[in-house]
């Protein structure tokens, strides 16, 4: 058994579960990494598009609600 924990790959088996691929292409990265990126990227981008304060708010408030409504599912 601890020969069979020691060769599984988490990201491995995330792809699989998810997209019923064998094959996949391991992240370098921490997780904390990855998702921090993305978060800049996005609330660039939304701080772009909503130059009001309160408008830019919504929309991270209506972000953060479909990523909880994501993770429910």
């Amino acid at each position: 058994m601890t020969e069979i924990f020691s060769r599984m790959d988490l990201q491995q088996i995330r792809a699989f579960l998810l997209n019923g691929e064998e094959t996949y292409e391991t992240q370098q990265a921490t997780y904390d990494e990855r998702i921090k990126g993305r978060e800049k990227a996005v609330y660039r981008r939304l701080k772009d598009m909503y130059q009001d304060e309160l408008e830019y708010e919504n929309a991270v408030g209506d972000l953060y609600e479909m990523l909880a409504a994501y993770e429910e599912v």
